[in-house]
C-alpha cells in the first residue's frame, strides 16, 4: 500500500511540476524526447528538458557578494561603535564597553548597564541623535 500511495504522490507532484519546467521547443513541435527528460518515448504529451545533473548551489551567484556587503556592513557599525562612543560621546567608556554596548544595541537585547548620558548640551543632544541612528542601523542590519 505505501508503494501505491508513493507512486501516486509521485504522478501528482509530476503533473504539477510541468508549469515550472523549461520546455525544449524542438521537443514541443515534435514531440520527441530529448536527452534527460522524465516520460518515455511512447508518450504523446509534451517533454520537459529536467537536466540529469546540475551545478551545486544553482542560483547563488551572487551569494559571495552577498556576504561580502553584510560582512561590511557589519564591520562598519562596529567600527562606528568604536570610534564614536569612547573617544566622542561617552569618554569614560573604554572600546570594549563600546564594543558590549554596540554588539548588545545589534542583537536587539539592551540590559541597560550602558546608557549614553543625555544632557542639554550639544554633546547630548548630538548623542541622542548618534544613538537613535546607530540603533535604527543596529536593526536594518540584524533583519
Amino acid at each position: 500500500r505505501s508503494a501505491l500511495l508513493y507512486i501516486t504522490f509521485l504522478s501528482r507532484l509530476r503533473t504539477k511540476m510541468r508549469k515550472f519546467l523549461p520546455m525544449k521547443s524542438s521537443e514541443a513541435e515534435s514531440g520527441v524526447k530529448g536527452d534527460g527528460g522524465i516520460f518515455n518515448g511512447k508518450s504523446k504529451q509534451k517533454r520537459w528538458n529536467i537536466p540529469l545533473t546540475s551545478k551545486p548551489f544553482q542560483g547563488f551567484e551572487n551569494l559571495q557578494s552577498t556576504i561580502y556587503y553584510c560582512t561590511l556592513a557589519i564591520s562598519l557599525y562596529f567600527f562606528l561603535g568604536i570610534l564614536a562612543f569612547p573617544f566622542w560621546l561617552e569618554p569614560k567608556w573604554t572600546i570594549i564597553d563600546a564594543l558590549y554596548f554596540s554588539m548588545t544595541t545589534l542583537t536587539t537585547v539592551g540590559y541597560g548597564d550602558l546608557v549614553v548620558s543625555g544632557g542639554s548640551n550639544l554633546r547630548g543632544i548630538s548623542g541622542k541623535a548618534f544613538v537613535s541612528f546607530f540603533n535604527i542601523y543596529a536593526v536594518c542590519i540584524s533583519v
